[in-house]
């Protein structure tokens, strides 16, 4: 029993302080370290997608330099098209075949060219695939 009694006071006894933990850290180590993670946070997630956007762009701006007249486009509000004249900053689409139905738009709501057989080319594809869950 005594030997119990021991045991407890050593664990209740309070540790001998030492030089070192009497002394605080560096009080700019916090801002070294916060440096460091902003440094390592901007190599690897901020500049790379900068970098991505930036290609992005270019692609964008080169296809909307090249816009031509027949080509099967969509804009950004998803109306599917073809280009029947292209001027500075304007866009005529045909949607509609069998009324004539032309509408206009700005050159920046072009949001891709979708290819020559436009959803025609897009429903083939799609019919060629081999269905699965038959």
């Amino acid at each position: 029993m005594r030997t119990f009694a021991l045991i407890a006071e050593e664990a209740a006894a309070p540790a001998p302080a030492t030089k070192t933990d009497e002394q605080p850290g560096s009080p700019y180590s916090i801002f070294i370290l916060m440096g460091a993670l902003f440094v390592v946070f901007y190599l690897l997630l901020i500049r790379p997608q900068q970098k991505k956007e930036r290609e992005r762009q270019k692609h964008r701006a080169d296809m909307l330099k090249n816009l031509k007249r027949s080509e099967h486009v969509v804009t950004v509000g998803g109306v599917h098209g073809i280009v029947t004249s292209v001027t500075d900053d304007e866009v005529v689409l045909k949607v509609d075949e069998k009324n004539d139905v032309r509408v206009r738009f700005s050159r920046d709501a072009i949001s891709k060219i979708v290819g020559a057989e436009g959803e025609e080319g897009a429903e083939k594809r799609l019919s060629d695939k081999p269905e699965e869950n038959k």
